[in-house]
């Protein structure tokens, strides 16, 4: 009974995603995020844990946003590089935290990250457009115009 449920939560899942990425007035980008070396200084908004309809509900709504990241997946970390600038000070929405932290290589680091979870958003205006890459991680939402 139990793997049932699991599989038709999973299902369910995996329509509701296909017709989201499906709406009208927006394009997606699958696996693709800001770039951690942005400095995300064309942030507009910041929601945690909400699902992609809201996303959208609040792009339409919002004629100062472009596009929006998705988290789809469980947990990204994006590490702010030693040689990006950042000043805690001027981060208003305050994404980033110092914490320490692990390297796809294994390898330990320790600094400054902007953690997200699976439902968080993030919505910026085109200008300061950086996208890096995120497999299975975010997906990118632009408003078509």
């Amino acid at each position: 009974m139990r793997y049932i449920f699991l599989l038709v939560f999973a299902f369910t899942t995996q329509i509701t995603a296909i017709q989201a990425t499906e709406r009208s007035g927006f394009s997606v980008r699958k696996d693709v995020a800001q770039y951690k070396g942005s400095d995300y200084a064309n942030v507009i908004q910041v929601e945690r844990n909400i699902p992609l309809e809201k996303a959208f509900e609040i792009a339409e709504n919002n004629p100062d946003i472009d596009y929006f990241v998705y988290m789809k997946g469980c947990q990204m970390v994006l590490e702010i590089p030693p040689d990006v600038q950042f000043n805690p000070n001027n981060d208003p929405f305050e994404l980033a935290s110092n914490i320490d932290f692990i390297y796809d290589s294994g390898e330990l680091g320790s600094g400054y990250c902007r953690v997200f979870g699976h439902g968080d958003v993030v919505f910026f205006k085109e200008a300061g457009i950086w996208l890096g890459s995120a497999p299975g991680l975010a997906d990118t939402y632009f408003k078509t115009k």
